[in-house]
């Protein structure tokens, strides 16, 4: 059952702005910027190993470069990334030691030049597996 104390408070809410969204308020709800879109420029493998190092990739069209890389094994390995400047071998970023887990994928962005070409290195720790490493566009 309704009482006046309830009409009373519902609207005294709807009198201080917390009713029901309007037309204008409702279209500031939905974000500004539309998803993030990634185009792959290279992906490779390599059989087992302890060090590799990828071929070099060149993006063009944006100034942000993701990637991901791993390794397959469940012993205790250990892989690294480094995302690598060509030109002058600078190490742009690197992601730290993960767990080779089966495959599992980790992700290492970094901020890049256009017409630059990079390349990667993965390092492993422990015994040798096999790796994996593509790397993206990322139009923002």
């Amino acid at each position: 059952m309704i009482t006046r104390r309830m009409l009373g408070l519902a609207a005294a809410a709807v009198a201080l702005g917390g009713g029901l969204a309007s037309g204008p308020v409702a279209a500031q709800a939905a974000p500004a910027n539309p998803q993030t879109r990634y185009v792959e420029i290279w992906h490779g493998s390599h059989g087992p190993a302890g060090y590799w190092a990828t071929a070099d990739f060149v993006p063009h069209g944006t100034r942000w470069l993701a990637t991901n890389f791993g390794c397959y094994g469940h012993d205790g390995a250990k892989i690294k990334a480094e995302i690598v400047r060509t030109k002058d071998r600078h190490v742009v970023n690197d992601s730290g030691y993960y767990y080779c887990n089966n495959g599992e994928q980790r992700r290492l962005d970094a901020t890049i030049a256009r017409g630059t070409s990079y390349y990667m290195r993965l390092y492993l720790k422990g015994p040798k597996h096999s790796m994996y490493a593509k790397a993206y566009e990322a139009f923002r």
